[in-house]
């Protein structure tokens, strides 16, 4: 990982391993339950396979893998995000790789940079299937730090679309 500070005057700039670290950790951790139920429902898949229930079909058990998937986000997400993101949704889908696939290597570039007290705009660069961008805004909200908005966008455009966590 590759870390810029810019356009941050020296009096935030030892804030950025206070707020970059939690956040990298964040999305370690919802792209490990990712990858697991992605890997579950793989599995569920092949049985629907031994159980000869129609591909168009969903297992029996994929509701409730969905519910488990969505509690288990919604607990990773407490007083790591905001209501503000949380009311955007959260574990709207599942795939290979996974959204945050970049936090498990060092393969990503990350800029930090801050001009207020209380706010951080972290942007990840990394590839996938294109060169893509993930833009955090992270809040400092009732003395925490807290992801408050997320964007994603393509490498070579300056447009950010809003997206969930």
């Amino acid at each position: 990982m590759n870390i810029k500070i810019k356009n941050t005057p020296e009096k935030y700039k030892s804030m950025a391993d206070e707020i970059i670290l939690p956040l990298v950790e964040l999305l370690q951790e919802l792209n490990s339950l990712e990858e697991e139920v992605f890997k579950r429902n793989s599995e569920l898949n092949a049985e629907k396979l031994r159980l000869n229930i129609p591909a168009n079909q969903n297992h029996p058990k994929w509701i409730g893998l969905m519910a488990e998937y969505e509690s288990r986000y919604e607990e990773i997400l407490k007083g790591k995000a905001s209501s503000n993101l949380i009311s955007k949704g959260y574990a709207n889908h599942y795939s290979n790789p996974s959204e945050y696939f970049y936090a498990n290597s060092k393969d990503y570039s990350l800029e930090f940079t801050m001009q207020q007290s209380d706010m951080a705009i972290i942007i990840i660069h990394f590839s996938g299937a294109t060169d893509m961008k993930h833009k955090f805004i992270v809040r400092q909200i009732n003395k925490r730090w807290v992801v408050d908005e997320k964007y994603y966008g393509f490498a070579d455009e300056a447009i950010w679309y809003s997206d969930s966590i």
